[in-house]
């Protein structure tokens, strides 16, 4: 993973800091249009959340088998101290082969703020491994900080001040899953708080080997 993680970005890694930051940033709106618009999720369904952080997304997605992997343990620690009345699992770590090889088939796969923290080469092989559990008739949605054409430069240094340092543009997210999913579709979405403009991603048809 690729990111930055001195001076302030380093206070990041507690999690009441974390929320707060969020908080600021209008997540809770932002996660409520974001599950209404792109996740849709019906009852019954299994999701699994990769960098799912304290696992406050499965607040929103109702009556759902929620499985989240998140490298910090602090985060997990947290989440599960408060999803402990749902039907919710937290792993703490990556979410490698070994991984994909213990879970069961799921509905959808969320990968939020995730990949500009990653390389081409961890991206593509994230969604190989997600390809392998999302069911034929699945989906992975992805969102991320992105840039695109006329963007001001007030908003391309609040992008670039992201702990995350691959931030792309459309045409270099689309190319990440093309040799794991047959069809994938994207479009931009604007923070209605700050001029922040993300990209997101619906990913379907698996290929399998």
């Amino acid at each position: 993973m690729s990111e930055k993680t001195s001076g302030i970005h380093s206070l990041l890694r507690f999690p009441w800091i974390y929320e707060t930051f969020q908080s600021l940033m209008g997540a809770e709106q932002n996660i409520k249009r974001f599950v209404a618009n792109e996740l849709r999720p019906t009852p019954g369904m299994r999701i699994l959340d990769i960098g799912c952080g304290t696992g406050r997304l499965a607040n929103h997605l109702g009556d759902v088998t929620y499985i989240g992997f998140e490298p910090n343990e602090s985060y997990v620690a947290q989440g599960m101290r408060e999803q402990a009345h749902r039907d919710v699992t937290l792993h703490a770590g990556y979410f490698d082969e070994k991984s994909a090889d213990s879970v069961e088939p799921v509905d959808l796969a969320i990968v939020l703020a995730v990949l500009h923290h990653m390389s081409d080469e961890q991206a593509a092989e994230l969604f190989r491994l997600l390809a392998r559990v999302v069911k034929p008739g699945g989906r992975v949605v992805t969102l991320d900080n992105v840039y695109v054409d006329g963007q001001g430069m007030f908003e391309r240094w609040i992008i670039g001040m992201d702990r995350g340092q691959n931030v792309r543009t459309p045409e270099a997210y689309d190319a990440l899953p093309t040799a794991s999913f047959g069809v994938v579709e994207g479009h931009t979405a604007k923070n209605p708080r700050l001029p922040y403009t993300y990209w997101i991603m619906s990913c379907s048809q698996p290929k399998t080997a």
